[in-house]
């Protein structure tokens, strides 16, 4: 273990560890996967992240570019693809917080961009986002070439058997500032939420192509922690991890088992590219300095990924080697990218009627009970890392929090609809936002409920990056009258799941943990929210999302 002066800021180690990098092909074996070349020979080394063997057409790789693409170029870039082809349709989802359009692209044979033309069409829609966080532009660069191929280049086949929606840019005030967050808070992790504008507007037209395929493009440090705790950088040029949250249906594991990560897997090695299990280092009170804890991306349901794998959609994250690189490698990490939408696209387009099958069984098979909280099992594995000192590979031997493997600690059988408090508004119309069928009662009403006691919040969040704080709550079946105006979620309905991990109070991130749903003060610890156990007759107005 390579042990590095405390007081040496990572950014002098980063200097370090890219300029080693060069010298690393002797570890490595060349494209041909050949033997290794001697130390001595530089002429015979091959750049471990040398360019892959095709160049995006994109603003930021003309001749002499130096810097990333801007809105103006994404533009312009957008509006020269609109004039040349036939198949795309170009409109603005609507304006950030900080003014700046927000781009939509939606390619189909028939050019048709209305959602019940697109609806009769009977296609699968694809949904490819890019920079979600703005400081991470090889997604959105990527989305632009994406975009280009589709439109004019080999991917347009693809649009016989599919429809793509492409939002090239999903948080433009971040992109502008180099900032990881829209000016709410972290765009990936609000997706149940969907605190910020550019959220409603995303899940807006989301309701009117539901995906079928989402990829989501991002970027990861290579160095950061890891190298100034251990003196290590990551290996790989691409993470990748599919939807993981418990309640995730397994007619979406498998297809993504069996026939995407293929897909991915195969693509990746054709290119030469190595890839591994989305996975980041972090650090919790207590852990030993020497003793790095790695966890693999979290299964919170607000993540983007898992939100959209609870839609009933196959969903991907996909990270390239770039926070904190500049440009350094940025052929390679928007050319990983391309590589890897390409792959998941071409494969939906040859298994159509297998994702229209997993598609369907998402939304209309959820039977058993509600997995409301789990704990992910904790092993010991060795992760692929580079020394920075000498650029050779080894394994790192961690603590590994395996999000893929869970135990359920909190179970519950599906209700069959939740009741909010007449006071519950928001919420009610957060649900809307989702596409979930939400139902505001016209009298009075007696019921047959659970309703939930609030013990105590704990003070912490159940897992990385979780809004809120972790809710404990007793359950006590009753009957009680529901007032004029509460609002039902019934649960037969495509995205139950949905409403199950956001009215559920204890589960990781809900509308409870999160101050969305908050306890009168008139009735102490009972939340204003229930569990319907019989069906009710009373009807009411459908709440309308904005």
């Amino acid at each position: 273990m390579v042990s590095l002066p405390a007081a040496r800021s990572w950014r002098v180690w980063l200097g370090a560890a890219l300029a080693s990098l060069s010298l690393a092909a002797a570890a490595q074996p060349n494209k041909q996967g050949s033997e290794r070349p001697e130390r001595g020979d530089r002429n015979e080394r091959v750049e471990r992240f040398a360019d892959l063997s095709f160049t995006p057409e994109t603003p930021s790789f003309a001749a002499g570019r130096k810097d990333f693409t801007s809105d103006a170029e994404l533009a312009a870039f957008i509006a020269r693809l609109d004039a040349s082809s036939n198949t795309m349709t170009w409109r603005i989802l609507g304006k950030s917080p900080g003014g700046r359009d927000i781009h939509l692209m939606v390619f189909s044979s028939e050019g048709k961009s209305a959602a019940p033309e697109l609806a009769a069409t009977r296609k699968p829609v694809v949904w490819l986002i890019g920079q979600q966080h703005g400081n991470e532009p090889a997604g959105a660069e990527a989305a632009l070439e994406v975009a280009r191929r589709l439109a004019v280049g080999d991917l347009r086949s693809v649009l016989d058997k599919l429809t793509v929606v492409v939002l090239p840019r999903a948080n433009p005030d971040g992109a502008a500032s180099n900032r990881r967050e829209t000016s709410v808070s972290d765009q990936n992790r609000d997706h149940l939420q969907l605190a910020t504008l550019e959220n409603q507007l995303l899940h807006r037209a989301m309701r009117a192509m539901p995906p079928a395929l989402v990829i989501d493009a991002h970027e990861f440090a290579p160095a950061g922690r890891l190298l100034e705790r251990f003196g290590v950088t990551q290996a790989s040029d691409v993470l990748v991890q599919s939807a993981s949250h418990p309640e995730i249906s397994e007619a979406i594991r498998t297809l993504s088992r069996e026939s995407f990560d293929p897909a991915l897997d195969a693509a990746f090695k054709k290119a030469g590219l190595r890839s591994h299990l989305y996975h980041f280092l972090i650090d919790r009170p207590g852990q030993p300095n020497d003793k790095p804890l790695i966890t693999a991306g979290g299964n919170y349901a607000g993540i983007a990924r898992n939100t959209f794998g609870l839609y009933g959609a196959v969903s991907y994250l996909i990270e390239t080697r770039g926070i904190g690189l500049g440009r350094e490698h940025w052929q390679r990490r928007v050319g990983a990218h391309v590589l890897a939408a390409s792959a998941l696209i071409r494969t939906a387009a040859t298994n159509v009627e297998a994702l229209r099958r997993a598609n369907a069984a998402a939304r209309n098979g959820w039977t058993g009970d509600i997995t409301v909280d789990y704990e992910s099992r904790r092993e010991v594995r060795e992760v692929p890392v580079i020394d920075a000192l000498t650029g050779e590979d080894r394994n790192l031997r961690v603590d590994f929090i395996n999000t893929l493997q869970v135990t359920p600690s909190i179970r519950r059988s599906i209700p069959v609809g939740y009741i909010l408090g007449p006071d519950q508004e928001a919420a009610a119309q957060r649900l809307a936002q989702h596409g979930l069928r939400v139902v505001r009662l016209y009298s009075a009403t007696d019921a047959n409920v659970e309703r939930f006691i609030m013990r105590t919040p704990r003070n912490e969040a159940p897992e990385q990056g979780v809004p809120g704080d972790r809710v404990v709550v007793d359950t006590q079946t009753v009957t009680l009258n529901m007032p004029a105006g509460s609002f039902l979620v019934p649960m037969n309905q495509p995205l139950a799941r949905v409403a199950a991990v956001a009215l559920e109070p204890d589960a990781p991130g809900s509308f409870v943990a999160t101050k969305l749903i908050r306890t009168n003060p008139a009735s102490g610890t009972e939340l204003p929210v229930y569990r319907l156990l019989l069906g009710l007759r009373a009807a009411g107005p459908l709440v309308e999302a904005p």
